[in-house]
């Protein structure tokens, strides 16, 4: 099992630094193309160029964080820092992140807030990874058309928390290794991804003494509850 870890390390890194250096490339390429041309361009696909800069630095950040992210818990360095928030607020700006990382997707994300009281004690940053990384999945694997919800609603004591989408779904027979190290499914295709966000998802999880559990069918869609 070390071994065949170790392997996947090894094509992560390699996938990693490639998609690095794409990035950079289409970075460098947009600024040559405003140093160059900036003056003659009309302002829309002045602002549309600085848009894909904008963007293309972002996702590497993303990316960059996951890297940093998965050294903090394989160390045993990741903290949970619990503190009262306003979890109504956090989601909302979660959902708005949301929308601007993929504004070019073409699907609908709605936001149902069900929860009472509206504040709790949680770490914000860790739910921040969690909830980041699922809806930034299942934006990602939805078709043109599709429905994201993301649904707050009260549980006893707890929270609990869903993302459901209608996207490609996940092959029954991967759901047990959904959550481990560098996995990721079979059917996702040329969808770009590292394999580390819901392995950061549950530890996240963990961390708050809470569970996740997820219902999928290949070609109907992914749901996640997070009960915290």
């Amino acid at each position: 099992r070390q071994t065949e870890l170790n392997d996947m390390k090894s094509r992560f890194i390699s996938v990693v630094s490639e998609a690095l250096k794409k990035k950079l490339a289409f970075i460098l390429s947009s600024a040559e193309l405003l140093k160059h041309y900036g003056d003659r361009l009309p302002e829309p696909e002045k602002a549309e160029v600085i848009g894909t800069i904008e963007t293309g630095v972002q996702r590497m950040t993303q990316m960059l964080d996951r890297v940093l992210l998965l050294g903090k818990v394989e160390a045993q360095m990741l903290e949970f820092k619990p503190a009262q928030i306003n979890l109504k607020t956090l989601c909302q700006n979660l959902v708005e992140d949301a929308r601007i990382q993929h504004s070019e997707a073409m699907c609908e994300l709605t936001l149902e807030f069900e929860a009472r009281p509206a504040v709790g004690v949680f770490d914000e940053k860790l739910l921040r990874h969690i909830f980041g990384n699922l809806l930034s999945n299942a934006i990602k694997y939805s078709p043109q058309g599709g429905t994201v919800l993301f649904r707050v609603f009260s549980l006893d004591a707890r929270v609990g928390f869903e993302v459901a989408d209608q996207g490609i779904g996940i092959p029954a027979e991967e759901l047990p290794h959904l959550f481990e190290w560098f996995h990721r499914a079979s059917n996702v295709g040329e969808i770009q991804g590292t394999g580390l966000g819901l392995a950061i998802v549950k530890n996240s999880v963990d961390l708050h003494g809470g569970s996740i559990e997820v219902a999928s069918q290949v070609g109907h869609g992914t749901r996640f509850i997070v009960k915290i």
